[in-house]
């Protein structure tokens, strides 16, 4: 029994160890074929294809390596289960030959030496029954390592989810809109050691055109982040007409922001849906309006299903300029 337990635990571990990195391989490979389908164009305008079928080909082999190591592991411990089954048949057909021949100090017979064998045989067959269910068992363990781990993360005990989303906040309505950064500081939690902005002080006035202009990865995408809430800042604060944007609604605020990001991203919809998807009660003259003041109803109703023309995954059955607009 010791040695049978102490298989058993050493399989688990090593086929959710062998599961975890299979999956996580898996998961590499799905990875180069997203990137390769979504960017089919640049692949084949460098003649990568090659070089793309040798990425994938490398992850997929290692994962057959892994299923190898896997399956040979189980089949040792199917043998170490087979083989204690057959041992205790020996003992115990070997030592009850001698009680049955030692008459003079045993009464045992035949009956009472069967009994006893099937007894433990039949007890380590059980545990050769469950031995595909102990091989699912771990690598459902090593599958779900991935979730454990993030169902196990720490928030961040800056942020309170409840107060961000609450209900009674300040609504937005009446605003000039004049926006103003006053002393921000920020650092992203995974980047501590590089601090992105440092007493950052501008105001945005209504009604005017304010640009950031500065290096690559100086801070610009982050104040709109830290605008919209992402994140909140590590010091400072961000106001609208004077007063902090932490006292109004999360959600009403981004009703109240339109954003167009230097990638443009589209959802697997119709124009009309991905319009609509910043007001889901917007009706059609609204998003008419809408198309109009971004120079796109033109363009739009020379397509051949108008507002109803599904635009493809992440837009790519238009061109840059039509997606940003």
């Amino acid at each position: 029994v010791p040695l049978i337990i102490g298989s058993s635990f050493v399989f688990s571990k090593v086929s959710a160890k062998e599961t975890m990195n299979e999956l996580m391989t898996y998961a590499k490979a799905g990875q180069i074929v997203q990137e390769v389908f979504s960017s089919l164009r640049t692949v084949l305008s460098l003649n990568g294809s090659k070089f793309e079928q040798k990425r994938y080909k490398r992850e997929l082999d290692s994962t057959r390596w892994s299923s190898i190591r896997q399956g040979a592991m189980f089949g040792v411990f199917t043998g170490v289960l087979t083989l204690i089954t057959y041992l205790v048949y020996s003992v115990g057909f070997f030592f009850g030959s001698l009680f049955m021949s030692d008459r003079a100090h045993h009464s045992s017979d035949i009956s009472d030496i069967l009994v006893v064998v099937f007894l433990f045989a039949d007890c380590l067959c059980f545990f050769s029954f469950i031995g595909p269910f102990f091989q699912s068992i771990s690598e459902a363990q090593g599958a779900a390592a991935a979730v454990f781990r993030l169902i196990d993360e720490r928030n961040d005990p800056s942020i309170n989810e409840a107060d961000v989303w609450k209900d009674d906040t300040e609504s937005i309505y009446n605003i000039n809109g004049d926006i103003q950064f006053d002393n921000v500081d920020f650092i992203y939690p995974s980047r501590k050691e590089a601090p992105v902005l440092h007493n950052l002080s501008l105001i945005a006035r209504a009604g005017q055109t304010t640009a950031l202009v500065g290096l690559s990865g100086c801070g610009k995408s982050t104040c709109m982040t830290l605008f919209l809430r992402y994140y909140e800042p590590s010091s400072g604060q961000i106001t609208i007409d004077g007063r902090p944007i932490t006292d109004y609604n999360v959600k009403q605020l981004r009703e109240n922001i339109g954003v167009v990001s230097q990638e443009p991203i589209l959802f697997d919809m119709n124009i009309y849906e991905n319009i609509r998807f910043g007001k889901l009660n917007a009706t059609q003259e609204e998003i008419e309006q809408a198309a109009r003041e971004a120079n796109a109803h033109h363009f739009i109703m020379q397509l051949p299903d108008k507002y109803k023309t599904l635009v493809g995954e992440r837009g790519v059955q238009l061109s840059g300029g039509e997606k940003q607009r």
